[in-house]
């Protein structure tokens, strides 16, 4: 969203309108219709993922991957998160998890078609749990954010959200999201040098710069609507690798005292300072991800 010129608010994108599950039965339902999106040129551990418990629980948690990767990027916490006794979904974004690495699929992601698939499984959770709580990384970070700030769920908790690029002012960062949207899109790899070995190997080692700028027109929505509305998550909680050399903090950082000037008691910032320079901390085919130092933080915010 963003202010008018006569001081009324307008959206940046809409958001998608919420159909909780009825039931734990209607979410089971709803979830496998979700898992039924995976077909044959997804990679099998690149699926949706639905952990449960057989029953409601007192707490769903939704876990959103980062931009190029997928659900595998949670296999070793979503099980974690899982033995606490909540029910865990873990959802595909569109576009991603394909068997063809160099796919060029993920440059028709749009914002909207993100917002879609991640409203779902929100609503889906709501069957699943007494109470609601997602988490996010980078893009998924965002997406945690954007429910966060208008969905009444329990718990909110963006880890790195991709606010702003590269460590640029917000501000900058946003400007060029819109010169690289109006230019014909094109690939670039996550690292040149790494090339086709780029890990974890189950992830996409290069993206498409539309896509990627159609994940901070989520962002640039929460960015506005933070400082605008209270957010209706009880709590958020964001979470960032002080030496994260992908994404600004103080971006981060600004949007949660914006969070903070609505309900005070119910936001926090956590920086983390002893990993190393590094983006992705959680999936475990990062060597850098230190994921023994990151999971207890994370469960200690779900759980706490």
């Amino acid at each position: 969203m963003v202010l008018r010129s006569d001081g009324k608010v307008a959206r940046m994108v809409a958001v998608p309108p919420s159909h909780p599950a009825s039931s734990y039965e209607d979410a089971v339902t709803r979830a496998r219709a979700f898992m039924a999106l995976d077909d044959d040129t997804i990679l099998p551990e690149a699926r949706t993922a639905l952990l449960d418990h057989g029953a409601k629980a007192p707490l769903a948690v939704v876990l959103f991957h980062g931009i190029t990767n997928n659900p595998a990027q949670y296999r070793e916490l979503a099980p974690l998160v899982h033995k606490t006794g909540a029910n865990v979904f873990v959802p595909r974004m569109p576009e991603h998890g394909a068997k063809d690495r160099m796919t060029p699929r993920i440059a028709k992601l749009t914002a909207e078609m993100l917002l879609a698939s991640a409203s779902e499984a929100v609503d889906i959770a709501f069957g699943l749990g007494e109470r609601v709580a997602l988490l996010g990384i980078s893009m998924g970070g965002s997406l945690a954010a954007f429910f966060g700030q208008y969905r009444s769920i329990a718990l909110a908790v963006p880890v790195a959200p991709d606010f702003a690029l590269l460590q640029l002012p917000y501000g900058v960062s946003r400007l060029l999201a819109r010169i690289f949207l109006a230019l014909p899109n094109f690939f670039f790899w996550w690292d040149p040098r790494a090339g086709l070995k780029q890990r974890p190997l189950t992830a996409y080692p290069r993206c498409s710069t539309h896509a990627l700028m159609q994940s901070l027109r989520v962002g640039d929505d929460v960015h506005a609507a933070a400082n605008q509305r209270r957010q209706l998550a009880e709590r958020i909680v964001t979470v960032v690798n002080r030496c994260d050399p992908a994404v600004n903090n103080e971006a981060a950082e600004e949007i949660a005292k914006d969070w903070c000037g609505w309900n005070r008691n119910g936001v926090a910032y956590v920086e983390l300072r002893n990993l190393p320079e590094n983006h992705d901390i959680i999936d475990p085919a990062n060597p850098l991800a230190q994921t023994a130092l990151v999971y207890p933080k994370l469960l200690e915010i779900l759980t706490g």
